[in-house]
């Protein structure tokens, strides 16, 4: 083993330990610091999509703009049901439960597209719409009116509840 000396070599030999010491501070600074951005970054799009999701619950449960049109579908039994059966068959400027229903499966066009686009997760929509979707489509009016449609993201709904009633 060699012996540093004092003087010139042994100032080298320190000055190069230094620097490779302050690189390696430095490299793990940078990593943390990179870490502690990534989380920061997750945590605040978590937030910005919980926000959406609620503005979304929001927008469908506490609005009366869908409840009517919800209601009526829920209660095949009633008049409303009835009359919405007739307005999809009547050619036609639409009256005003089949605008409501125009209105509501826009709101889950809308729904889907921020989904699809990584606006808004899956799982959030999925809880809280799902059954709901699942509810229209499963009409058999509102499902051949969503398939005759433009309503392309409630079309696969539509076609998978289609195959379960055969």
């Amino acid at each position: 083993m060699e012996v540093i000396a004092n003087g010139a070599d042994g100032w080298l030999y320190w000055s190069e330990l230094a620097r490779n010491w302050a690189s390696a501070f430095t490299f793990v600074a940078a990593l943390l610091a990179g870490l502690f951005g990534l989380f920061r970054y997750l945590r605040s799009e978590r937030m910005r999509q919980t926000e959406q999701v609620r503005e979304l619950y929001r927008m469908f449960f506490e609005s009366d703009r869908y409840r009517r049109i919800r209601f009526v579908l829920a209660n095949p039994d009633s008049p409303e049901f009835a009359a919405l059966k007739t307005e999809l068959a009547t050619p036609g400027m639409p009256k005003a439960l089949e605008g409501e229903l125009i209105d509501l499966l826009n709101f889950f066009e809308f729904v889907s597209g921020l989904t699809r686009r990584g606006l808004v997760a899956r799982r959030d929509i999925d809880w809280m719409f799902a059954s709901f979707i699942g509810r229209v489509v499963a009409v058999d009016f509102v499902r051949a009116y969503v398939l005759r449609s433009d309503f392309e993201e409630l079309q696969d709904a539509a076609r998978a509840a289609d195959r379960k009633k055969k």
